[in-house]
């Protein structure tokens, strides 16, 4: 009876304190794209800080393997959150300074903090799966959507939350109070984490990828449809506030809109995280991918402000629904040793390189003051048509998945 109150207390323990650290690290995933208005006000290139939150996004893709890796083979995924989070802080106090210098410093801080910011968002998403894969072993998708919801709470309130105290006390003064908030409520996450423990395997590096390398039938292909689908969701969420603007001409009714988009992925992620648990991941992929297609098409062919607020909600409810999908789904393909890895290759490679190449694309299209697809458009409107292609193009590559049973025997 002892060990079933300690078993649950721990699972209590590890979904409580790594929801709060998926609530911390979602706050900043669009930290850039809040700040450049700033900086745009003073003065600095659009070319550069539209390279630095391509960087961002790219650096916290790339980096996530190779810190998935050490977690893996050591064990200590609780400290290797404690970093990620200080090189979060640490870009927030970089940020605070860029708006006190000028010049080439000023460059300097805003590169740094980048730098700092997309290495830091490496950290968190593989590292948290891991942990609630490992705490609940049978069924984590129930755990994964709840976590991921805390993480859809933070990415929607805290950009408000950071416009508000730069209004009221100054860009330096809230950015650096912001880097101190991350550093107190990182501790308290490491805290609160220690008593879990994580398994260590051991080995090298290499030995690692040998070991993953037993399910690259798999993860290549899953990681391959992730990839495209994130150009094509990440493009959409980019460049939707726009979009809608361009037909309503109201950024109060299309601020209504982006805010019911992130609403519904609130309450989708706890839904889809069970529907992964109880029918498989590999179904719920296809559900999830090629529903938001569909309903993605009809966005775009929708007018009036009630329809398009509708359509996206609709969306985003099934497109946003990644984490605990995508994580649950690798829980039932992959051994435990390699899941902080198998989760980097699908999530760091696959929706976060994904999607930032999905943004570059859609960035160059959005340029140009006349794009001809079947007709001639607005750059905006052939960008989001293009967007669709790339949906079209995933759900057409989902039949080469192979199916849960080929998954379980590699």
């Amino acid at each position: 009876m002892f060990d079933e109150k300690a078993e649950r207390a721990l699972r209590v323990r590890s979904l409580a304190f790594t929801s709060l650290a998926h609530f911390l690290n979602d706050s900043f995933l669009i930290t850039m794209s809040v700040l450049i208005d700033y900086y745009l006000s003073m003065n600095v290139s659009a070319v550069f800080l539209g390279a630095m939150a391509a960087m961002v996004s790219l650096l916290s893709g790339l980096l996530s393997p190779l810190v998935s890796s050490y977690a893996d083979r050591s064990g200590s995924h609780n400290t290797l959150m404690l970093i990620g989070f200080a090189l979060i802080g640490t870009s927030s106090a970089l940020f605070a300074a860029s708006f006190i210098v000028g010049g080439l410093l000023r460059l300097t801080t805003i590169g740094l903090g980048a730098a700092l910011l997309g290495s830091g968002l490496a950290f968190y998403h593989p590292l948290g799966g891991a942990i609630l894969q490992n705490t609940f072993r049978d069924n984590p998708g129930r755990a994964l959507g709840f976590n991921g919801s805390l993480g859809s709470v933070g990415r929607a309130l805290f950009p408000t939350v950071m416009v508000v105290l730069i209004h009221y006390l100054g860009g330096s003064m809230a950015l650096a109070i912001i880097a101190v908030y991350v550093y107190v409520l990182a501790l308290i996450i490491y805290v609160g984490l220690r008593p879990v423990r994580m398994p260590a395997v051991g080995g090298s590096a290499a030995q690692a990828m040998r070991r993953l390398s037993a399910f690259y039938y798999i993860l290549v292909p899953l990681t391959a449809v992730v990839f495209v689908r994130a150009m094509f969701m990440s493009g959409v969420m980019t460049y939707a506030f726009t979009y809608i603007d361009s037909l309503v001409h109201s950024r109060i009714v299309t601020g209504v809109a982006v805010t019911t988009a992130y609403a519904t992925a609130i309450g989708g992620q706890p839904l889809f995280g069970w529907l992964t648990g109880k029918y498989g991941g590999r179904s719920i992929v296809f559900l999830t991918t090629a529903v938001s297609t569909a309903f993605y098409i009809l966005f775009l062919l929708a007018r009036g402000a009630v329809a398009l607020t509708t359509l996206l909600g609709i969306y985003s409810l099934f497109a946003l629904s990644g984490f605990p999908v995508l994580l649950g789904y690798v829980n039932q393909v992959v051994s435990p040793e390699v899941r902080a890895l198998a989760n980097s290759l699908v999530w760091g490679i696959g929706n976060t390189v994904g999607g930032a190449v999905g943004v570059l694309i859609g960035g160059l299209v959005v340029g140009y003051r006349t794009v001809t697809l079947w007709k001639p458009m607005s750059g905006l409107d052939a960008a989001m048509w293009l967007f669709a292609i790339f949906a079209l193009a995933s759900t057409a590559m989902l039949p080469i998945i192979p199916k849960g049973q080929q998954a379980r025997q590699p």
